[in-house]
């Protein structure tokens, strides 16, 4: 075991380890019973010694390969986490593989032997693109949206996870995931289609006899199909307020056609 690791027993913390990242491979996704997870396996050199590296939903780019790195725990309400040491056993292609591994979670931080050249950490491409937009307020707007919905969406499906420092690194992993695909959110809904109203056709007085009754006790009904009596009250009743309606006028008609007489209203059926 290497001089850093000296003292430190499987299933460990280990609080801050320095060594250079020999292989590192493509992250793979795996589901688990708390859903989705992320391991990025590879390969580090401890002074001297080669052990196996493997990132849990802390996926790294591949320009780390070659560079040295410090890993170090955080220390959280829980003590420290993030990095620790651990062993694997499995059969690969070359034979039965049995190696310590240094197994790097969520809340593992990393930094770089020279940071003014670190390389481009999670989901970034090394060389930064350049956006250009003429709204900036519209493009720094989605960018938060999409920063609270991620943020709300992981600590809805980790809700049984109750170390802040992971959810973070659990919100920070998935936004920046989504950056890199391309991912936007935005508030504005979708409208939905309108639904037209089906328009009124109005009577035409001159078809009186299909002209439907709006109210009252014969509401519904086709002044045809309503009778004399009924009709002379109608008419009586249009008498005093007036034919300013499409119905009114089709009543005026009807009692115009019928040569209906005009008595006093005595009952007036609205």
């Amino acid at each position: 075991m290497s001089n850093q690791l000296d003292g430190i027993e499987q299933k460990d913390i280990i609080k801050r380890v320095t060594g250079k990242v020999t292989k590192l491979w493509e992250p793979k996704t795996f589901t688990g019973p708390k859903g989705e997870f992320v391991i990025q396996g590879g390969d580090i050199e401890i002074d001297g010694n080669t052990y196996g590296l493997k990132f849990f939903n802390n996926t790294q780019e591949q320009s780390i390969k070659g560079n040295v790195i410090t890993l170090s725990s955080v220390r959280g309400k829980h003590g420290l986490t993030g990095v620790s040491l651990e062993h694997e056993s499995y059969e690969g292609k070359n034979g039965k593989v049995d190696r310590d591994i240094i197994k790097v979670t969520a809340t593992g931080k990393i930094e770089f032997d020279q940071p003014s050249e670190e390389p481009a950490r999670v989901a970034y491409s090394a060389t930064p693109k350049s956006i250009v937009t003429d709204n900036p307020e519209k493009a720094i707007d989605e960018i938060v949206e999409l920063h609270r919905y991620i943020n709300s969406l992981v600590r809805h499906a980790y809700k049984d996870l109750d170390d802040e420092e992971t959810l973070r690194s659990y919100v920070s992993s998935v936004f920046i995931e989504a950056n890199r695909k391309g991912i936007r959110y935005s508030r504005r809904k979708v409208e939905e289609p309108k639904v037209e109203e089906p328009k009124v056709v109005e009577p035409d007085p001159l078809d009186w006899a299909s002209a439907i009754v709006p109210s009252g006790s014969q509401k519904g009904k086709k002044l045809a199909e309503i009778g004399i009596p009924a009709l002379t009250k109608l008419y009586q009743y249009y008498l005093e307020k007036g034919f300013t309606t499409p119905f009114a006028k089709c009543v005026e008609k009807a009692a115009e056609d019928l040569n209906l007489d005009s008595p006093e209203v005595d009952d007036i059926p609205y």
